[in-house]
């Protein structure tokens, strides 16, 4: 009982010596503020990436050329496209646009996987719509691929807007680089934010104020892209019409 009794007193004692020491106290909550200082100075350092990164992209965007255009919406003519790559999110992939003299849009890079996974492309004027029809059925897109599963986007918001999700549709490319024409019903598209489907979204078309490509891990429905991985990728958008 004495040896429990003197267990209890050296406890207390050290108790009291610990609130009697103020200067101990002050150190761990300046600690505490600290380690939350460090995490607010990521999150700020973080999103003033995401703010260059854009006003990089933005500032490169490429005009279509003339005799490219979205057969079957009134107002997709002369659109301009940027690209935005995993390097937003601190990735190391790299790609980049051409328009060809053919009337096609070429998207070509190389995907590293390395803290990352995707490479996109899509169009800017986000406050206008691409005049899709509100009765369209389809896209039909003719494109020339690499072997590789890509996904057609389709935006109503800004690109930038995490809170609204973009919607997609798979397609798988030729690897013999054969030039393809695809049917992707607009009823199958999914709706998706950073990658996961967003279940209950439904597509209206006369919304739609982009369209885009990407090349990521995931497919349309959240699944690992068994035709995804490192190495260089092309594609070249020939033409993408309504149904």
């Amino acid at each position: 009982v004495a040896s429990g009794a003197r267990s209890a007193a050296s406890a207390a004692a050290a108790f009291v010596r610990l609130v009697a020491m103020p200067g101990l106290i002050t150190c761990a909550c300046s600690a505490v503020v600290a380690v939350t200082a460090v995490g607010a100075w990521k999150v700020v350092g973080f999103v003033r990436r995401i703010k260059q990164y854009k006003q990089a992209a933005v500032a490169g965007a490429l005009e279509a050329p003339a005799d490219f255009d979205i057969h079957g919406a009134s107002n997709a003519r002369g659109l301009r496209w940027f690209v935005i790559d995993d390097q937003v999110m601190g990735g190391r992939s790299q790609s980049g646009l051409s328009m060809l003299d053919a009337g096609s849009i070429e998207f070509a890079g190389v995907i590293n996987t390395t803290g990352g996974g995707f490479s996109n492309c899509r169009t800017l004027g986000d406050d206008r719509l691409l005049g899709l029809p509100p009765a369209a059925r389809a896209l039909d897109v003719t494109a020339v691929g690499d072997g590789r599963l890509y996904k057609l986007t389709l935006h109503t918001s800004d690109s930038w807007s995490m809170s609204v999700p973009a919607w997609s549709h798979d397609f798988h490319t030729d690897p013999a680089g054969k030039e393809k024409t695809w049917r992707l019903p607009l009823g199958d598209f999914v709706a998706s934010k950073q990658g996961q489907p967003v279940k209950g979204a439904v597509l209206d078309p006369a919304s739609v104020t982009g369209i885009g490509l990407s090349l990521s891990l995931y497919t349309m429905h959240g699944k690992t892209n068994e035709h995804f991985g490192d190495g260089p990728f092309k594609i070249t958008l020939k033409k993408v019409a309504v149904e």
